[in-house]
């Protein structure tokens, strides 16, 4: 009987990198208050970064204020130790935290941040750090305007997709929109998926992004009587782009 367990591993005598391939399929909750206290080695594991490439606080972010959401961030950010590949994180309300998230994420792919109050000056200051960045989310976030996804589109080469969804409320006579529009154009032509339901924008600001994001594959946008395009000389002229049209988003139930 004594051989026979012998073949088997105690869980607590795993390598850490296996460990750590174990509790990334855990939850965050599992993960800050399950773990840790089992045994020294699953707690060193937790505590490091294998764990922490990939975090999701958009569930929590809905819950906490924002100073608690701040504290976590800064927390599971370092843990990290620069290898955060993914952030889903929603309602940032201040630039600083934003600032810290970019001087210590050097290998982030993917970033959710809808909701988010962080400024256009930040973006542009800090949109350098974001070079590797493949996804990014920027649903609902008002203060972010054509000088941010400017900067994003000159230091953020290999970006692919973008959110840029807006609620109603926040572009109703507003004139940013065509120079968000535009700036999009001119600087992200690697671009295969665009999200920009709601932005008021006219007819030419749309062909101008299908005529320069020549890898577009996906284009959704809002349902705007400004916007006069026609569907058969969308399909013989971009064949191989899907286009949706969507309704306003009148709440802040989208993100």
């Amino acid at each position: 009987m004594e051989e026979e367990q012998s073949e088997f591993r105690r869980w607590d005598q795993l390598l850490p990198d296996v460990l750590g391939l174990i509790f990334i399929n855990l939850s965050l909750q599992e993960l800050l208050t399950v773990i840790p206290p089992i045994c020294k080695s699953w707690s060193k594991v937790v505590r490091g970064s294998r764990c922490w490439q990939d975090i999701d606080l958009f569930q929590w972010s809905i819950r906490w204020k924002p100073h608690q959401l701040d504290r976590m961030l800064r927390m599971l950010v370092t843990r990290s130790s620069g290898s955060l590949c993914s952030l889903h994180v929603a309602g940032l309300r201040n630039d600083s935290i934003f600032s810290f998230i970019t001087e210590n994420a050097g290998s982030l792919q993917v970033l959710r941040l809808s909701g988010s109050l962080i400024s256009d000056s930040i973006v542009k200051q800090t949109a350098q750090r974001l070079s590797t960045l493949t996804f990014l989310d920027l649903t609902c976030c008002p203060k972010i305007g054509a000088q941010a996804l400017e900067a994003i589109g000159k230091y953020c080469k290999l970006l692919e997709t973008l959110c840029r969804d807006m609620m109603f409320l926040d572009v109703l006579g507003k004139v940013e929109a065509e120079d968000e529009a535009n700036a999009i154009a001119g600087t992200m032509p690697r671009l295969k998926h665009l999200d920009l339901g709601f932005h008021l924008i006219s007819t030419e600001c749309v062909l101008n992004i299908l005529s320069r994001c020549h890898q577009l594959e996906r284009l959704i946008k809002n349902v705007c009587v400004s916007v006069k395009l026609d569907r058969n000389f969308l399909t013989e002229k971009y064949p191989n782009l899907e286009i949706s049209w969507m309704t306003p988003v009148l709440s802040s139930d989208r993100f």
